[in-house]
């Protein structure tokens, strides 16, 4: 009787596919572009193979723009280009309350290091 390993397919490799799909991706396109072969962007998409750094540079180099900051802003949680300027003025005034609240809690907790460092550099 065979053992059959279960490992969930990586966060890298499920947004690739979802990149796919939601862009209406062709993997023959893209993997002419790349230089890859369509059966491997196939495996990696399934979760069935790895791609070397080369060859995963080459193919998010191959899809278009919006595709690889949508891919690269979901998978590192950041969105390319947004400031901290833009988030605040788009959020509520609820979120905009807690924004400040966090600040402020930032400065407390910055004033209470330098206040124990200081102390302590008295006592030394």
């Amino acid at each position: 009787m065979q053992n059959f390993v279960t490992e969930e397919t990586p966060l890298y490799q499920q947004l690739f596919d979802e990149m796919f799909d939601r862009f209406n991706l062709s993997a023959k396109v893209v993997a002419k572009q790349a230089g890859v072969s369509e059966v491997l962007i196939s495996r990696f998409r399934k979760g069935k193979a790895d791609l070397g750094t080369g060859k995963f540079l080459a193919l998010l180099g191959a899809v278009p723009m919006e595709a690889r900051e949508w891919y690269l802003s979901q998978l590192l949680g950041a969105k390319p280009g947004v400031s901290l300027r833009v988030l605040i003025s788009a959020a509520s005034p609820v979120e905009r309350v807690e924004i400040l609240n966090l600040i402020g809690h930032s400065f407390l907790e910055d004033g209470k290091t330098t206040e124990s460092s200081e102390l302590m550099s008295q006592a030394v």
